[in-house]
């Protein structure tokens, strides 16, 4: 529900600009960035990036780390006065021209960059997710990836990437990291990139960027936002300008607490997971109704297993605000009376709800889950499962009880964790009543005031609201 409630308010509040003059088409890359604030005072924000590129015939492709991003075609897209709309096979998106070169999401701007000359610098690009930890007992469960690339401006270039995965009791308690770094040359031209290293690789990028002399420079680079870093500008010109190396990389644990296990010890302890929080009244679980108050707001969340259904009313002095619906790979949004569909990565997120934390406990989405990973720490017998289903990451947090105690995922380029507490019985099945869920560096508490299982659903429940 974290999820669609942020959704809900930046669509809510969403701000009109007014096109100068009148645009029949696009033609070139848009980028830009979605920061959602957490309706939680401190609670940071939370990024997603977008980035679309136009072409004149009508056409768009929205997924630019594709080897074939140059004549992708993600679908078509209209302009109607000041509307511009992207269509899918299922679902689209709207957008407001502000100018030739600036586009307007719900909540976000996106500029129009060029591929022909990278201004030179640091090029800094940061992902960051985590949940817990902190002063409390709480288990902490966090990744972390980063990545730069420096350019000297006269064909030169160093690059340098790094991820960790860390689980926590008080203290940080294991986890692994890995890195690689390089230099070598390089060339743009129509946007695509070329990185040739010392030892002969070669790599290529779509690569899009603001125009040279611009304030505060982004990047993109295979769909991913990179920021002009003028703090690092210096110190990593210095090592682009070095003798190219070749690409090295290195592994190595934190604290050597990291435990190898083979596929069937993880299957075993998300099988005992199961049986705590529910066993067989969790496997026949058909549908359920979520009760929390957030923001001042209440939320109300339903929810159709067997037929893929998701959705979250938000509520407002007994009046209905905003809606957010999925069915399958289809999916809508309304405020103030009027509807909009939603985007193919928002659905692809909502639908992974139904396979993450407790949900995902259940035998039948096991029976799917391929299994990639255990680890354990030691300073609090946590151990976190790593999974995939369907393409997307999801991990399970269980304590020395085999309760399942956070959990995270990662969908559609997007991470977020939850750390669960406040543990009670809904009908035989063991639920968390408090949730405290993080995506980048934004956070969102839920307490819930009440869980319905198994309750009848008609068709008054799913339908589109009438009137303001």
């Amino acid at each position: 529900m974290k999820f669609f409630i942020i959704a809900l308010i930046a669509f809510t509040f969403g701000v009109y600009y007014p096109a100068k003059a009148q645009i029949k088409s696009l033609n070139g890359v848009y980028a830009g960035c979605e920061f959602s604030p957490s309706p939680i005072i401190g609670g940071g924000t939370s990024r997603r990036d977008i980035v679309v590129l136009f072409r004149s015939d009508g056409t768009f492709n929205d997924y630019m780390g594709a080897a074939d991003w140059k004549t992708r075609v993600s679908g078509k897209y209209t302009i109607n006065g000041s509307k511009v709309t992207l269509n899918y096979a299922k679902g689209s998106s709207q957008y407001t021209i502000k100018s030739e070169t600036a586009l307007y999401g719900y909540g976000y701007d996106m500029f129009k960059l060029q591929g022909e000359v990278i201004p030179p610098g640091y090029y800094k690009f940061t992902r960051a997710m985590g949940g817990g930890g902190g002063a409390s007992a709480m288990v902490y469960v966090g990744a972390l990836n980063t990545g730069g690339l420096n350019f000297d401006g006269n064909g030169h270039f160093s690059n340098s990437r790094s991820s960790a995965v860390l689980i926590s009791g008080a203290n940080v308690g294991g986890g692994s990291s890995s890195g690689d770094s390089g230099s070598g040359t390089y060339k743009i031209k129509d946007g695509l990139l070329t990185l040739t290293f010392a030892n002969g690789k070669t790599e290529m990028h779509s690569f899009f960027s603001d125009k040279p002399g611009t304030k505060s420079a982004m990047a993109v680079v295979d769909g991913s936002v990179y920021f002009l870093d003028n703090k690092s500008t210096a110190a990593n010109t210095s090592a682009a300008k070095a003798k190219p190396t070749a690409t090295t990389s290195s592994q190595n644990n934190i604290q050597a607490t990291s435990q190898p296990a083979n596929a069937t010890d993880g299957m075993s302890l998300l099988i005992k997971a199961n049986n705590v929080h529910g066993g067989d009244k969790l496997d026949n679980l058909k549908t359920a109704k979520l009760t929390a108050s957030v923001m001042g707001m209440k939320a109300v969340e339903f929810i159709d297993l067997a037929n893929n259904k998701v959705r979250v009313e938000l509520w407002k002095n007994g009046k209905l605000n905003s809606v957010q619906q999925t069915e399958g790979d289809n999916g809508w949004q309304w405020a103030n009376g009027s509807k909009s569909t939603l985007s193919p990565d928002k659905i692809a997120e909502t639908k992974s709800t139904l396979y993450a934390g407790v949900l995902g406990l259940r035998k039948p989405v096991l029976d799917n889950m391929q299994i990639l990973n255990i680890q354990k720490a030691a300073s609090n017998n946590i151990y976190t499962v790593q999974c995939k289903l369907n393409g997307n990451t999801y991990v399970f947090a269980l304590n020395d009880q085999n309760q399942l105690v956070a959990y995270g995922y990662n969908v559609a380029g997007k991470t977020s964790t939850s750390v669960l507490t406040d543990m009670r019985p809904v009908q035989g099945i063991t639920l968390p009543f408090h949730e405290v869920s993080t995506s980048g560096q934004q956070k969102l508490n839920i307490q819930y005031d009440n869980i319905e299982l198994n309750p009848v659903f008609d068709d008054s429940s799913w339908k589109v609201p009438t009137g303001n």
